[in-house]
């Protein structure tokens, strides 16, 4: 099976939606999200109408889980809870409502997905997988060979090999051969990608033949930051999409 894997949307509906034309040009059967639907941008309602009707599989990510609760306080950037504020008050209490269903984790063809890491699984931390070790405290979870997360918004590629763990940039590549005893990826961020490279990023991977490829994709920037800029959101927000940080 070719599967898509998407994941850090947040509420740009143009780049997930160049993003998932071109995974289906390139013949993905199933996409999966790896979470944050919503957050930053300024179109959560058509991100998770898009994700529902196009049956992508999504779990639950940070911002996605904040949405949900209500008059609550969270330790995270004032202009990330800002968005989420406005979402609570702005979004139809159904959306909020079925943003409430994702699950924290799924496991599709023996491939595990998560948001942040397999230590988050309740909602109450959300660590950033960026080094060797905080990579291992994941690797003592994940029971199969290859696990997606997003989370962190760049493109990466985890290792496990006799006890040690290596990073490398996620790049197209075939893992037939590839020497390890676990595999975390992270295929980047379709809505904000923080590599320096503004393109939306994803990946596709192959079941069968073990093969991994990036995915960069343009889209309308521009139309972006306006929606963002109309809506009232910091525009920092609207800045940081042009140059990919």
């Amino acid at each position: 099976m070719l599967l898509g894997i998407i994941g850090d949307i947040h509420g740009n509906i143009e780049a997930l939606d160049s993003t998932f034309k071109t995974l289906k040009e390139a013949g993905c059967q199933k996409i999966v999200c790896t979470g944050d639907i919503v957050g930053y941008g300024a179109s959560p309602q058509e991100c998770i109408d898009f994700v529902r009707d196009n049956n992508i599989q999504s779990i639950r990510g940070n911002h996605d889980h904040y949405t949900t609760q209500k008059n609550t306080d969270w330790n995270i950037q004032p202009y990330a809870k800002q968005v989420i504020k406005w979402m609570q008050d702005t979004l139809p209490q159904t959306y909020i409502d079925w943003l409430d269903t994702l699950p924290y984790q799924l496991e599709i063809e023996g491939i595990q997905f998560v948001h942040s890491s397999l230590e988050s699984v309740d909602g109450k931390t959300w660590p950033y997988i960026l080094s060797a070790q905080s990579a291992l405290f994941h690797f003592f979870l994940q029971n199969s060979k290859y696990c997606f997360y997003g989370h962190t918004h760049i493109p990466l590629i985890f290792i496990l090999n006799r006890g040690n763990v290596t990073i490398e940039m996620l790049t197209t590549r075939n893992l037939a051969k590839a020497k390890g005893e676990k595999f975390l990826f992270n295929s980047g961020s379709v809505g904000q990608p923080r590599d320096f490279d503004s393109r939306a990023s994803s990946a596709i991977f192959d079941t069968k033949k073990l093969d991994l490829t990036l995915v960069r994709v343009k889209y309308n920037v521009e139309q972006t930051q306006l929606k963002i800029l109309a809506a009232g959101l910091p525009s920092q927000l609207a800045e940081r999409l042009s140059s990919g940080q």
